[in-house]
């Protein structure tokens, strides 16, 4: 992203927007005070999170969605007929409007981040399919789950992610899951075909289920539709079962079709007949449905006649053999698509193939320090149950190896049980961290500190028998790097 404006004028500029918005009071005072949190916050959203914008590039995206796509933000004041309304509703937002939107928000900067972020989503185009649209859905509320996380789970000293105030838990995960393996940028202007590409088919596939199931309580119209759509294709594979009593209807289908274009070919060549017949479509009609005129009439048919010929065109490709298989097969993968029940963990096992290779390629040591950094957020991610036992057991020596992590015995399995540990804390900065052991007998006791406060302790029973050297200091740093 260009920048349009140098790195902390942000503030400035978005008291100019407001100006220019002409916003209440209320509003302004709470985009401003949103503004100074995100940038109190920030630092450590990105030390966190690893995969996401500079603080420049951050705020100036939110000055941008400010002023280009809020017409008005309404704060609903507590017990008032607005923040009625958003409770009935059960939601925290409403927006209203095409281009930019009126959005009305709770009175707190949590709910705003993320109405904003949402207002600012691209309207999704028309010849998307309903499975390429419950992705690129998935994705966009993942990324205002994102952008509004630097105040959602962030002060100016700690962490915690709250999960109860993320709109989807199933969004947030693939959207994680798609920034850490192909980056941030890959996520900015969604490009379905570049994520099939650099991703494995499994992969896709589940995600594209888990998608769905969101998208289907996400919009309701769509899920009526796509039922109906479902009862249909029901109905006809259950006739394609017996595949010579279904040509027979076909053809007898096919044979109506024909008559019917035939029949609008004669009235499209006689001016006289086709005044006949828009007068008696118009007699049968109520006055919101009836045409226009004569020539709207001729060109409702000429479009009827399209669609009879398409449909024409249907029956004569069913009538091959071979096009009947696959219609059926299609038919059969549609049905299963939307009625198989999915669970995420499917989708984080094959997150966790290529995270794996992710790692296993990489021999980096800042890119290695990200990993680390992003196997400890997998840990904290809501409604993520992946066991990532695997995945630190092999970052631990290899970050070891590349002068990442300090080296703490002579055994990469000991070493790795030693410092687990680390993907289980919640400070901020990892290379604050640092480890103090002891031990009695088969047992190590195990001291993590952020600095001289004492942050986590456990202990690591040791095999009886098992000859290991062990680095002793009264508290030595974790992090090399």
């Amino acid at each position: 992203m260009k920048n349009k404006f140098l790195p902390k004028d942000y503030k400035e500029e978005l008291a100019k927007a407001i100006e220019e918005k002409n916003f209440s009071q209320d509003a302004e005072n709470l985009l401003l005070s949103m503004c100074y949190k995100m940038d109190d916050s920030y630092t450590n959203y990105r030390t966190v999170k690893r995969e996401v914008p500079s603080k420049e590039e951050f705020m100036e995206k939110l000055v941008l969605d400010v002023e280009l796509n809020c017409k008005n933000i309404i704060i609903a004041k507590p017990n008032s007929e607005l923040e009625k309304e958003l409770k009935q509703n059960q939601r925290k937002i409403k927006m209203d409007g095409q281009a930019e939107k009126n959005i009305i928000s709770y009175p707190n900067e949590k709910t705003l981040a993320y109405a904003i972020a949402k207002a600012s989503l691209p309207a999704m185009k028309n010849e998307f399919t309903d499975e390429d649209r419950a992705v690129i859905t998935a994705i966009n509320i993942g990324k205002c789950i994102s952008e509004s996380e630097v105040i959602r789970d962030f002060s100016g000293w700690t962490w915690s992610i709250l999960s109860n105030e993320i709109e989807s838990t199933e969004c947030n995960t693939i959207y994680v899951f798609l920034s850490f393996l192909l980056g941030y940028k890959a996520l900015e202007n969604i490009n379905l075909q570049y994520i099939k590409e650099n991703l494995t088919e499994s992969f896709y596939k589940e995600m594209q289920k888990v998608a769905m199931q969101f998208y289907l309580s996400y919009d309701k119209d769509k899920n009526e539709e796509i039922l109906k759509k479902l009862s249909e294709d029901k109905k006809k594979l259950e006739k394609m079962k017996d595949s010579s009593k279904y040509i027979i209807e076909i053809t007898k289908e096919k044979k109506e079709t024909i008559d019917q274009i035939k029949q609008i070919d004669r009235i499209l060549s006689d001016p006289l007949l086709m005044r006949q017949e828009y007068l008696i479509y118009n007699s049968n009609k109520p006055d919101k449905e009836k045409v226009f005129s004569v020539s709207h009439y001729q060109e409702k048919l000429t479009k009827d006649r399209q669609k009879l010929l398409y449909t024409l065109s249907e029956y004569n490709r069913i009538e091959n053999p071979n096009e009947f298989l696959k219609e059926r097969e299609k038919l059969e993968y549609e049905i299963k698509f939307y009625e198989e029940k999915t669970d995420i963990s499917k989708l984080e096992k094959e997150f966790k193939k290529i995270f794996i290779k992710k790692l296993e390629k990489t021999n980096e040591r800042r890119e290695l320090l990200n990993i680390i950094y992003e196997i400890r957020y997998l840990n904290f991610l809501p409604n993520c149950k992946m066991n990532l036992n695997e995945i630190e057991e092999k970052a631990v020596p290899k970050a070891i190896k590349y002068h990442v992590l300090e080296p703490i015995s002579n055994n990469d399995i000991l070493d790795y049980r030693i410092l687990k540990g680390i993907f289980d804390s919640d400070v901020i900065s990892l290379e604050n961290l640092y480890i103090k052991l002891s031990s009695s007998q088969n047992i190590i006791n195990v001291e993590l500190y952020e600095g001289d406060t004492l942050e986590k302790k456990y202990d690591i029973t040791l095999p009886d028998g098992v000859n290991i050297q062990i680095r002793r200091s009264k508290k030595m740093k974790i992090f090399a790097i």
